[in-house]
């Protein structure tokens, strides 16, 4: 089980790139981020589009430790990236994710909310608003 669930959070960072398959996330899909708090799992799925809209040339993420036990995976994961033109941003997080049924069942983001910018946060919210 923990092989499998380790290739799900595999395919969650590749998703987040790009979009999340429709096999990977759980309908009862439970969420929390450090930046929202719990966070409905429709505005999550619609993460990989507002990176893509705020992060032109994409927000890069590199994992560098996955543990994976029983039901429940940690990732230890930086990101970098390019906002409004020349403002880099880069950040370190820790996601948890639980599992269910072969699928991703909970996501909790915790990343450094001091490296997120006014500026940044909000383009990152006017994204996911519409």
């Amino acid at each position: 089980m923990s092989e499998a669930n380790r290739r799900l959070v595999l395919r969650f960072f590749e998703g987040l790139t790009g979009s999340f398959p429709d096999d990977l996330l759980a309908p009862g899909l439970t969420c929390w981020t450090t930046g929202s708090g719990e966070m409905g799992a429709d505005l999550y799925r619609a993460v990989p589009a507002m990176l893509k809209s705020v992060f032109p040339d994409g927000l890069a993420f590199h994992i560098d430790a996955i543990i994976a036990e029983g039901d429940r995976a940690a990732a230890e994961v930086r990101s970098a990236g390019v906002f409004d033109d020349d403002q880099l941003y880069t950040n370190q997080y820790v996601f948890i994710f639980g599992f269910s049924e072969g699928r991703i069942s909970s996501i909790a983001e915790h990343l450094n909310p001091l490296r997120v910018s006014k500026a940044l946060a909000a383009r990152m919210m006017a994204a996911l608003s519409g």
